[in-house]
């Protein structure tokens, strides 16, 4: 890290470098820009984006070289997924066991409930036609005894014979016979009903059953979604549309969760830095309309704006004493660019700035022309 951060710095400081002296040498040959016009010279630069892992593993396969264009999404590397591969596989077949189990309880509830049904609805029916059977018997009964009591007292005063009486008290007996059987198979009705009604427990108990499936096959979904997403995460796509400028792993080796893979270039965040004298830093300020001019394609001028005015000058001696050292004061200024047509502006290359910093014609710095 400590050796990207002084690379980063050296990099930096060049540039400066760079683009001070080509603002120098450029100055000293170009011709001079109309008045309402200020320009300089540097190299085109962008947003750089490092591309990490969310997830800590071997790199399998870096799919990609420094100087390699990538489109957004499109893979950077690989790392290594056997292990997520088996949790993957691990977990699907759980959740299809779960889901068959599921099914099977389903099937056993709709069973179950169809079958205590129509047990209830017979023990009902039974029940009520013990009822009815009981209220028959039970009118016959109540009869034959009445007849029975009437026929003793003609007995006794001699008005029918022993065997007429016996007929009727046989008549009675058998009508309480019929009533007691029928209290008997009303009873057992009512046993049956009590059954069939306890049976509806099952119901119950093959629900939670279902419940307690559907709990584990939710939690085993869970987990398998989680699994797919990690062996997702083993793919690790470039977050913007760029170009691979430098390139911090190799196969094989092990990485954490964030650790920088390559670095890439957003091709849609691209910028000029150049440098302005101080005596004209009076004249720029942020969201100045620019043009980009760069040697690949004179004719063609990329639209930009001032998005960055450095609050302290470069290249500053230590002690400024005079007007003549003063002068020597270079600001770095930014020029983003506002639409990169076609990606056809790429990093790195030398390109000339123009500011229009009050009304008037542009100026082609590469043709040394005005132009609309």
């Amino acid at each position: 890290m400590r050796k990207r951060v002084k690379g980063l710095i050296l990099l930096a400081i060049a540039g400066a470098a760079i683009g001070g002296l080509l603002f120098l040498s450029k100055s000293l040959t170009h011709k001079k820009p109309p008045p309402n016009i200020i320009w300089g010279s540097g190299i085109v630069e962008g947003d750089e984006v490092e591309v990490s892992p969310k997830i800590p593993g071997k790199v399998a396969r870096l799919l990609v070289k420094e100087g390699d264009q990538v489109a957004l999404g499109a893979p950077i590397a690989l790392l290594d997924s056997q292990e997520i591969q088996a949790r993957v596989k691990a977990a699907q077949a759980q959740v299809t066991r779960l889901r068959r189990e599921v099914d099977r309880a389903r099937v056993a509830l709709k069973l179950t409930r169809e079958v205590v049904g129509k047990k209830i609805q017979e023990a009902r029916a039974m029940v009520k036609g013990a009822q009815a059977r009981l209220r028959g018997a039970k009118a016959q009964w109540e009869k034959w005894e009445k007849d029975w009591k009437r026929f003793r007292a003609l007995r006794e005063r001699k008005v029918i014979s022993q065997r007429r009486l016996d007929e009727v008290a046989a008549a009675a007996k058998s009508a309480k016979a019929q009533m007691e059987s029928a209290q008997q198979e009303l009873n057992r009705a009512r046993a049956a009903l009590e059954t069939a009604l306890a049976k509806k427990r099952e119901i119950t108990l093959r629900q939670k059953e279902i419940g307690v499936l559907e709990s584990a096959l939710a939690t085993t979904q869970a987990k398998l979604e989680e699994a797919q997403a990690l062996l997702e995460d083993t793919r690790i796509p470039s977050p913007v549309k760029g170009r691979v400028v430098e390139k911090l792993v190799e196969e094989g080796e092990v990485v954490t969760a964030g650790t920088p893979l390559v670095i890439v270039t957003n091709l849609d965040s691209l910028y000029l830095k150049i440098y302005i004298p101080e005596p004209q830093m009076g004249r720029i300020a942020l969201g100045q309309e620019a043009r980009i001019y760069v040697d690949a394609f004179p004719d063609t001028p990329f639209p930009a704006q001032v998005c960055y005015v450095a609050s302290k000058a470069e290249f500053t001696p230590k002690e400024v004493q005079t007007h003549k050292e003063r002068v020597q004061y270079t600001f770095a200024v930014k020029l983003c660019v506002k639409e990169n047509r076609d990606h056809l502006l790429k990093p790195g290359m030398p390109g000339d700035g123009v500011i229009k910093v009050e009304p008037g014609p542009w100026w082609n710095p590469i043709r040394e022309e005005t132009v609309q």
